[in-house]
This record gives structure tokens, sequence and C-alpha cells, in this order.
């Protein structure tokens, strides 16, 4: 791991996890860190969006992330996100998966986060009956894989100045011709670049760009069509459809 992400100690006592419940303080740290502690975000409303080494990543509304000890990423916290955050101490952590990853929340699992965000305690060991509810939640876990959104970005650095720009402005319409002329490539060569340094085409990399930012607007409490009026759609049925084919929902049910 990089020297200059230093390993943090989040858990100061020696309990076995530490809770923060709802609602989030919203807020963003820009600067990438780690923890020797695991991370589960648990998202009831709103969104978490994460900066990793190799892109973006999105935790939305009824969704967990899972960010294991020592995986170096940024946070933010947007407005009126609830939940629960809990760190767990590293002994905890064997059972979940070695790279950050995203579960759906199910009724399940959202009792028995009710249930551990109560146990905030000075403990140092947990009982019995605790050990036997997270080992129910991480059982749950197991079997509630989501489909991530995960803006992967590029490496090299006339592609990185293009992605920002996209993320900056997801209503960006500039062509692929224009941007390879912008970048100094012929158009198969950025296709063949972007794809190769992504694992995305640019017209896919541009759709999940705009539904990281439809998340965000959304979760601000933006209506439906503002939100397809700022990420360019030409219709707000489009943007729909879109938000629809992304996340098994429209936007307005995902809203409510």
């Amino acid at each position: 791991m990089p020297a200059q992400y230093p390993l943090q100690r989040r858990i100061q006592d020696g309990r076995p996890l530490l809770v923060n419940a709802e609602p989030l303080q919203s807020g963003t740290d820009d600067t990438l860190h780690r923890y020797r502690e695991g991370q589960l975000w648990a998202v009831k409303q709103g969104v978490i969006t994460a900066e990793l080494d190799n892109g973006s990543w999105v935790v939305p509304a009824r969704h967990i992330g899972w960010i294991p000890p020592g995986v170096a990423h940024a946070a933010r916290v947007h407005d009126a996100a609830k939940g629960w955050m809990i760190y767990l101490r590293p002994d905890l952590c064997p059972l979940f998966p070695t790279t950050p990853t995203v579960f759906d929340m199910t009724p399940l699992s959202s009792a028995l986060l009710e249930r551990i965000g109560t146990w905030n305690g000075g403990s140092a060991e947990l009982t019995p009956p605790q050990h036997r509810q997270l080992d129910v939640l991480f059982d749950d876990l197991k079997i509630s894989l989501a489909n991530p959104l995960f803006l992967p970005m590029p490496s090299s650095p006339h592609l990185v100045g293009m992605t920002l720009t996209i993320v900056a402005d997801p209503a960006n319409k500039t062509s692929l011709d224009d941007w390879a002329r912008r970048v100094g490539m012929s158009r198969r060569g950025l296709t063949r670049h972007f794809r190769a340094e992504t694992g995305m085409s640019l017209v896919q990399w541009r759709i999940v760009a705009r539904m990281k930012r439809a998340l965000e607007l959304l979760a601000q409490g933006d209506n439906v069509n503002r939100v397809a009026q700022r990420l360019g759609y030409d219709s707000v049925s489009t943007f729909i459809s879109a938000f629809n084919a992304q996340f098994g929902m429209t936007p307005g049910v995902y809203a409510l």
C-alpha cells in the first residue's frame, strides 16, 4: 500500500465495532485514506460515494457498501443520507470479501442493522447472541450481492482529462470524433485505449457517469424532470428508461 495512505485506527478502545447511526453526517473527505478496520455503509436513504484508487464507487439507497481493511478511499456522504456506518475490528472481517463490494439491503439485513446499531457500548467482546446475529448478517449479505455502480478511471493523462471534463458536466455532448481530435488520437485509437484502460466503451462510461450524477441529484431533492435536463437527456422518458435499465426501477420510485 502506498506510503501516502497511512493506516489509521478508527476504533480506539478495543471494542469489536463502532457505529455511527442515522442520520449520517453529510460531508466530504477528499483525501484518500485507509483504516485498519473494515467499514459497512448501510444506506437507507440518500447516497454515499467513494473515490478509490481506480475510480468512483456509488452506494445508493437500500444498499450496503463494504470497504475492507486497508483499502484506500475517500468518502462523501450526501445531504439527507440516513443509515448506519459501522466499523468492524479486523478480526471480525475475514468473512467479508477482500475487495470493495455492494450488497442489496434486504428486510432481514435492515432489521439486523437496526439491532446492531444499538451495540455501541464499550464492551471489549460481543456476547454469544450478538455473535450469532452478526453471523446471520454475514450470511444474508453473501446471498445479496448487488450490481455496483462503478465508474473506472483511465490511467493515461489525456484520457483522464477527458473523463474529468465529462464528470464535471455529464450533459456534455462532445462527439467521439471531437474528443479524438482534442486528445490527439484517431477515433479508433481513442476507443481502443479507453476500453483497454477502463474495460468499458466511452458510450457505456458516459451512461454510468450520468447515472452516478443522477443518484446524487435525486438525493439532493431534484425532481425527475430537472435531473433529466441537467444530465442533458433529450427527453424525460429517455432518462427514465436509462435509469430503469441501470437500477431496475424508475427514478421516481427510487426517490420515494
